[in-house]
């Protein structure tokens, strides 16, 4: 997610202190998850196998996320960015209310749960009412009261990661009207894409090119598989040879470009995802062996280390020492997918564990807006998203979650029929 409306941290604590002051009632939840994450971080994190530990089950865990997110659907259909510890929820966010329809669709699917589908449909077409003429898809948050000195500015990663949900909305539903304002948004991405491949100026943010907008090229080859159209094609394709060539041989990524903020995992992650899923959909085996390299990098420091930090520096030789858990859950979505294109068992392995960790990290109990929620840092005073429980945290969680369950699934039926066609072999000679 961008850091659009991260705004001044000092300005931000001091309003946000303010509101505390005004809902005492959010102050026992407070002091609970820093009590609870100080125990944590000064006991468990002393073993360095805690991921190993008994855990809710899979299935459980991915109810309470999914949970958390039904109750974050604000009453225009769009879900809130975050619930705050100290503020509590915040308005509805374009941008990740469109990449939370698929997964949506997804737990329907996977649970037979029919209100899922209603949910998703509501928060389409409350996307679909946001469209810009020029088919571009506004910045930050959305303010359903107005403010009329506030002018929407369009927005490329948003309009990229709106168009997923619009694509997978098309194809659940059928409706012309769907593809053609995602037509409109794929046509828009395409006409303002700098020569190189790259989207920069005023709709990009901060003004300039970031390798993570590799999710909207992402969110283009989808279109295009379903649009027919070569335009979308080769916009996508465009965007992943200028991001290749910002791979560099250590497996870092150059291109993050936060001005004022660390290259977080989150945005790491975003970068090697959209690589990685954009050469899927394209059968390009360049991305995927970019994408490859710098997942193993880190497959590599998980594995030593039995954690990922929450930021890098250049060529991953330091970072901040706290964890991105919406970093983490998309490392393990990307790990899976790896593992389902190369049956390389020790992506498989990686991602089981960080789903281990993960799980640990939900919130069990709570009131509304905590349990089932996905914390920015842990702890939860870390510098990504402090003191909040993110909604796209829940979504690449639910995601891995999945894609998991699939995968292992797929896994134990191939062996066991590897398994049963050797015992014939056996019994027949």
């Amino acid at each position: 997610m961008t850091s659009t409306f991260m705004g001044s941290r000092a300005i931000r604590a001091f309003k946000e202190a303010a509101c505390l002051l005004r809902a005492p009632q959010r102050v026992l939840p407070l002091v609970s998850r820093l009590a609870s994450d100080r125990r944590r971080t000064t006991f468990e994190y002393r073993h360095l196998y805690s991921y190993s530990s008994t855990t809710i089950p899979r299935s459980d865990a991915l109810q309470s996320v999914i949970a958390w997110i039904l109750a974050a659907q604000r009453r225009d259909g769009g879900i809130a960015a975050y619930y705050s510890l100290l503020t509590g929820y915040s308005e509805s966010y374009p941008e990740v209310t469109g990449y939370i329809i698929p997964t949506l669709y997804d737990v329907a699917r996977l649970s037979q749960d029919s209100c899922l589908l209603q949910i998703a449909e509501r928060a389409t077409q409350w996307l679909l009412a946001l469209q810009m003429p020029s088919g571009a898809f506004p910045a930050g948050l959305h303010r359903s009261h107005g403010e009329p000195d506030v002018i929407a500015q369009p927005s490329v990663f948003n309009t990229g990661q709106i168009l997923q949900g619009l694509v997978r909305a098309h194809a659940e539903t059928g409706e012309t009207q769907i593809l053609r304002q995602a037509v409109a948004a794929g046509d828009w991405l395409a006409a303002i894409q700098q020569s190189d491949g790259s989207w920069s100026g005023p709709a990009a943010y901060q003004g300039v090119a970031h390798t993570y907008y590799s999710m909207v090229a992402w969110a283009l080859a989808q279109l295009a598989a379903v649009s027919n159209s070569s335009r979308h094609a080769v916009a996508a394709d465009k965007n992943i040879v200028w991001e290749i060539a910002h791979f560099k041989p250590s497996g870092w990524i150059d291109g993050i470009n936060l001005h004022e903020h660390p290259a977080y995992l989150h945005f790491i992650a975003y970068a090697i995802q959209g690589v990685l899923e954009c050469g899927i959909a394209r059968r390009r085996d360049d991305a995927i062996e970019a994408a490859a390299k710098s997942a193993w990098v880190l497959l590599q420091k998980f594995e030593i280390h039995k954690r990922l930090l929450g930021s890098y520096e250049a060529d991953f030789k330091a970072g901040r020492r706290f964890s991105c858990l919406t970093g983490n859950a998309q490392m393990s979505c990307v790990w899976l997918r790896l593992f389902e294109v190369t049956r390389d068992l020790r992506y498989l392995n990686a991602a089981l564990k960080m789903n281990e960790m993960l799980k640990q990290s939900i919130a069990l109990k709570g009131g509304r807006g905590i349990a089932g929620g996905v914390a920015g840092s842990f702890p939860i005073w870390g510098p990504y998203q402090p003191m909040r429980f993110i909604s796209w945290g829940c979504k690449f969680l639910a995601d891995a979650l999945m894609l998991e369950q699939r995968l292992t699934r797929e896994f134990e039926e191939s062996f066991d029929e590897k398994t049963s066609n050797k015992i014939e072999a056996a019994q027949c000679t």
